[in-house]
């Protein structure tokens, strides 16, 4: 049986439905706007479990009950195998490990091994991870390190409010030509707000950023002046995530993933041509269907 230590105590892991994980991840999700603002390198998505287990033991939260051994599974995916936290461990902690703050707020893991979870690698999106719902916790990781290649430059992608990403996300179906797949749309509204001069500081342009990136794309080139932009990078992760967030089970998500390897396979193979000519029309027309 899968176990971990707190605070000295090995806890037992209990299998646990979907649901459950899903409804912690419902609670965290809200949380990985304020990680964002953590230097990247300092961020870690165990700090979500971690703080969820110890509120719950200060309010005498059984080690048993299903969301706090959610949060359990969380840590245990991410390799956490020890964690100490507390006045209590905060005492014990060496004078360069004290943060001094609030001490009862204080966490340390004692020990820990990087797993494809805490990496942030696809892989860590399978079959297995989806039906069961512990892949949720590797979903949120990739939230709070998602970046965008925006030509030279490279931007980090946040989390923008449901009612800014619907109205763009509307804005875009709208502007969609003939029968324009979703993603040539959504960059091709991401071109056009660059040639009007809109900068990264744009609500809209976060927004459709933030959509390329829940599609698998990362990167793109925009040349205002010829009026044209090119695909320069996917993320199978990316999409899976979001994907993931979104509810999708596992045989849609396996379509998800092979929509952003073909575009992969284009890139690896050189043969652009077919995803680089989309012109920067502007925003908000949209031609007659025949």
């Amino acid at each position: 049986m899968a176990s971990i230590t707190i605070n000295k105590e090995v806890i037992s892991l209990a299998e646990q439905d979907r649901q459950t994980f899903l409804r912690f991840t419902e609670i965290a999700f809200p949380q990985c706007v304020s990680m964002l603002e953590i230097p990247r390198d300092r961020r870690f998505i165990g700090m979500l479990p971690a703080s969820f287990i110890m509120q719950s033991r200060r309010e005498e939260t059984e080690w048993t009950d299903p969301m706090v051994q959610a949060a359990l599974w969380n840590l245990h995916d991410l390799g956490v195998e020890e964690m100490s936290f507390g006045a209590a461990a905060e005492a014990e902690a060496p004078e360069e490990q004290r943060t001094g703050g609030d001490p009862d707020a204080f966490v340390r893991f004692d020990k820990a091994t990087a797993t494809d979870m805490a990496r942030g690698e696809a892989t860590s999106i399978n079959y297995s991870t989806v039906t069961s719902g512990r892949g949720f916790i590797a979903a949120l990781n990739n939230t709070i390190h998602r970046n965008f290649r925006l030509g030279g430059d490279e931007l980090q992608v946040g989390i923008q409010p449901r009612p800014e990403l619907e109205k763009v996300g509307r804005m875009i179906t709208d502007s969609r030509q003939n029968d324009e797949g979703l993603i040539f749309a959504t960059a091709r509204t991401l071109g056009a707000l660059v040639r009007t001069g809109r900068t990264s500081d744009d609500m809209e342009m976060k927004c459709v950023i933030e959509l390329l990136s829940n599609m698998g794309c990362v990167g793109v080139a925009i040349d205002p002046q010829a009026g044209r932009m090119t695909f320069t990078a996917f993320s199978v992760m990316a999409a899976l995530s979001s994907g993931m967030l979104q509810g999708l089970q596992w045989k849609d998500l396996q379509e998800v993933k092979k929509n952003v390897e073909v575009f992969l396979n284009q890139l690896a193979g050189g043969g652009e041509s077919r995803i680089q000519n989309s012109t920067l029309s502007p925003v908000g027309t949209k031609r007659r269907r025949r």
